[in-house]
């Protein structure tokens, strides 16, 4: 919400400068040097548009990565709870309570702290008695190998993805980026401003669109930065999904 209110307010801020600048120099003054100006609006603006197109590109390849992700996580957990059903009954017990557990605790426990670029200490003790309890299955026939073969690769994606994901919770772009991004949409809009347009209305148009457009681009490049938050964020429905699989709703 600070971050739309902020964008918000430099459309609003932009569109004081206008008035100001009309009021303190004549169209003119200003006409004077539209050619200069032009040339150089056209060069800054060019540059800018490949940084923020190579930005927002960038970041949303990464969100889609990150839904991805969390697909092929959640995905492994009911291959992992009907490959047990082979083994015997403790054996079997205790990686479908394990199954469920991880899902839920992802779910109402994990998927809150991602918010913050955090991990669950309860998902990660439930990972690690995932890994625990594979460790100590020991195949009897042919069918229970197959099938223990597929559980490890199972538990496999699931820490891999999971620490993927909580990677994928942190910031991406660099603070460097940031400072260039608000660096040239701030100069874009600066020689904006001084435009030899003679009537008010259409340079205040023109600056606000402007603005406008810059504004509402870095606002969306900060929320899918950060695809754990936010009104785009990606939401838990996939281990949701493989809790209906497994015959444990969500709750």
């Amino acid at each position: 919400m600070l971050w739309f209110l902020v964008a918000c307010g430099s459309v609003v801020v932009s569109a004081g400068c206008v008035i100001v600048v009309h009021r303190l120099w004549s169209h003119t003054l200003r006409a004077a040097h539209n050619e200069v100006n032009g040339y150089f609006f056209a060069a800054v603006g060019a540059l800018y548009a490949v940084l923020l197109a190579f930005v927002v590109v960038a970041v949303w390849e990464d969100m889609g990565t990150a839904q991805q992700n969390t697909y092929d996580e959640a995905n492994a957990i009911p291959g992992l709870y009907f490959s047990s059903t082979v083994f015997p009954p403790d054996i079997r017990t205790t990686f479908q309570r394990d199954s469920v557990a991880y899902a839920r605790d992802v779910i109402n426990d994990e998927w809150p702290t991602l918010a913050n670029g955090q991990s669950s200490p309860r998902v990660e003790a439930d990972a690690k008695a995932l890994r625990k309890a594979i460790l100590q299955v020991q195949p009897r026939t042919d069918q229970q190998d197959a099938l223990y073969s597929s559980m490890i690769d199972r538990i496999n994606t699931i820490n891999s993805d999971r620490r993927q994901r909580i990677y994928e919770a942190q910031p991406s772009i660099p603070g460097i980026f940031w400072y260039s991004l608000l660096g040239g949409g701030i100069l874009l809009i600066f020689f904006a401003l001084f435009f030899g347009v003679p009537k008010l209305l259409p340079h205040l148009l023109m600056v606000t669109v402007l603005a406008t457009i810059v504004a509402g681009t870095l606002y969306l490049t900060y929320l899918m930065e950060q695809p754990f938050r936010g009104p785009m964020r990606i939401e838990p429905n996939a281990y949701q999904v493989a809790l209906v699989e497994m015959g444990q709703p969500d709750q």
